[in-house]
């Protein structure tokens, strides 16, 4: 780093601190405790599930390579047995918008750990069903557009997405790991697609977009299982500025003037003002649209262990009606070793995490570890 920015740096740090400040004058104490209810949880163990995923990615000259994966993990103290479930794959992409490549990524992890998730829930049955994030992130990530991947007019080959569509809801589930990136799967796609130099961007179009509709059809089934759990998705940050209406995020608000443990009043999620669409669902599968859409999610603030932590749940209960502090008595039974987190969870993140250790073993077992970037000029000897 160049000294003229570390200068500028210090020439405006106290300004900056200053403008980020939290001024009294701008807060209303009494609307913000008002919608802050003080609880005292009573940890209460339950048979838990928790989920999380991962990736890694590196950009080669030429092309791109990822790899990802999701784990769940259940607990039944009944029982007193843990299971566990792991979905990943490799995806190699030769991309035409890099940005893109990091979101295109985010989707295969998602996938990865829904179906993780999907796959361990439907053998063992928990009655609580825990997501890292919120459940609402899960539902916006961006369907894969064509120009992600070239310039070509690639309006035929939406019939080809739609027509394999069918195959992916039909088969999909019942597929352990991804079904979208199977070797069955590309060569239906390949049979469809002619011999052309675009054949491997057509083919990334066409693979990513069924991926995407695996992923809604897999995130909807685990949300609805019949046997009915409840599903959260648990957030350390959060930029919704919902219940109290300020330019500060509600839940730092929550955090520096609610002094208690408890949790904040809850606010509904609409995922029509989320999402305008889910792809090309509404015209290929227009059942399954109008399901999502109907999916009522619940949100709220809550301070289970810390009264200097704060996290962001959001929830769907199916037609039951668990109360907030029961939820949160089982929110806090999951906490051990005194860290104001689920343990569960904590153990996801570890488990699951890819590393650059790891990603430069995987690059040497695939002999890509020495494949050119394009920076190697940029290297001191």
């Amino acid at each position: 780093m160049r000294f003229e920015l570390l200068e500028i740096v210090i020439n405006k740090a106290e300004k900056l601190n200053n403008l980020i400040e939290i001024r009294e004058n701008d807060i209303n104490l009494e609307e913000i405790k008002s919608k802050w209810i003080s609880y005292e949880p009573k940890p209460k163990e339950i048979h838990v599930l928790a989920s999380d995923g991962s990736f890694y990615s590196k950009q080669y000259l030429g092309y791109f390579l990822g790899v990802f994966g999701g784990y769940a993990e259940e607990f039944n103290p009944d029982a007193l047995q843990q299971n566990e479930s792991f979905v990943g794959d490799l995806y190699v992409s030769v991309i035409k918008q890099p940005e893109n490549f990091k979101t295109l990524l985010t989707l295969f992890m998602f996938l990865s750990e829904v179906k993780a998730a999907y796959n361990l829930a439907k053998e063992k049955k928990p009655e609580l069903i825990m997501l890292d994030g919120t459940l609402t992130s899960k539902f916006i990530i961006p369907f894969p557009l064509p120009y992600w991947f070239t310039k070509e007019d690639c309006s035929s080959l939406s019939k080809i997405v739609d027509t394999l569509y069918s195959d992916i809801k039909k088969e999909c589930l019942n597929y352990k790991s991804i079904y979208s990136l199977s070797d069955k799967v590309l060569e239906k796609v390949l049979k469809e697609l002619p011999e052309d130099k675009r054949r491997f961007d057509f083919l990334e179009v066409i693979i990513t977009q069924l991926a995407y509709y695996e992923y809604l059809i897999t995130l909807y089934s685990l949300l609805t299982l019949e046997y009915k759990p409840i599903v959260i998705g648990l957030a350390k940050t959060s930029t919704g500025t919902d219940l109290l209406e300020h330019s500060i995020p509600d839940i730092k608000l929550f955090l520096e003037y609610c002094n208690d443990l408890g949790y904040s009043k809850t606010v509904g999620q609409n995922l029509q003002a989320l999402k305008s669409e889910f792809g090309n669902l509404a015209n290929i599968d227009q059942e399954l649209n109008n399901k999502i859409y109907d999916i009522h999610i619940n949100a709220f603030y809550t301070k289970y262990y810390d009264e200097k932590s704060i996290n962001l749940v959001e929830y769907y209960q199916h037609d039951k009606t668990v109360k907030l502090e029961e939820l949160i008595d089982y929110i806090a039974g999951t906490v051990a070793d005194g860290n104001p987190y689920p343990f569960i969870l904590k153990r996801m993140d570890r488990e699951v995490r890819i590393t650059k250790e790891d990603f430069e073993l995987i690059e040497r077992e695939l002999e890509f570890i020495f494949n050119k970037t394009g920076r190697e000029s940029l290297q001191w000897d």
